[in-house]
């Protein structure tokens, strides 16, 4: 199978894994920072919804990374062996830990409403964890693909799926969707299970859409 991002600035990759969840939870982490940005110039970083916004935001990125640093780096690390193959994996848990004082930077800024330091806080954020999703999608997920297989690739999920939970998930997916390409919504929705697509539908989205 071809998996062909090109369109996106994304390295093409050529096998049998399909990273598409991957790909997409990495455009919603942009998309939320953006739409957190547009709250602060639009005066609304104070708000009820926009703080909202930021826990749910960080739970989701704590849960993505905290399953890498468990389940995907542990059994790839397990599998290589050239030196620059783990130094992008030591890469990886490097541009982890840079991006915890980044999150309490922004978390001190919002309790002190301080929004000066908010944005800058936020644009900051978005610009390393932009740089590190692009590094791992360049140089880690192809390694995943040569070592791991699809096999290797499914376990990570079955583990991200255990920690997160069906409340989880009931919050993920229409997390995952608010603001994506109908493109990337219907081929990431194929890949679940039928009662995973009608609870979205017709409980999920709606109650996430109330929400807001």
């Amino acid at each position: 199978m071809t998996i062909d991002n090109a369109r996106d600035g994304r390295r093409p990759l050529n096998g049998t894994v399909d990273f598409s969840m991957m790909y997409a939870a990495h455009d919603a982490f942009t998309r939320h920072l953006e739409r957190l940005l547009a709250a602060i110039d639009n005066g609304r970083a104070g708000t009820a919804q926009t703080r909202a916004g930021w826990v749910l935001f960080t739970g989701q990125l704590h849960l993505h990374h905290t399953t890498e640093d468990s389940s995907l780096w542990p059994r790839l690390r397990a599998s290589v062996t050239r030196p620059e193959e783990i130094a992008v994996l030591d890469d990886m848990e490097r541009e982890h830990a840079q991006l915890e004082p980044l999150l309490g930077r922004v978390d001190a800024a919002m309790a002190a409403a301080d929004t000066g330091a908010l944005a800058a806080g936020v644009r900051e954020l978005r610009d390393v964890l932009g740089a590190h999703m692009r590094h791992e999608e360049s140089e880690a997920l192809p390694l995943v693909a040569t070592h791991l297989g699809a096999a290797g690739w499914a376990a990570f999920g079955q583990d991200i799926r255990k920690r997160q939970g069906i409340r989880g998930a009931a919050v993920y997916l229409p997390w995952l969707f608010d603001g994506a390409p109908e493109a990337t919504r219907t081929q990431v929705l194929a890949m679940l299970p039928r009662p995973a697509r009608l609870l979205y539908r017709r409980i999920w989205e709606p109650r996430y859409r109330r929400t807001l």
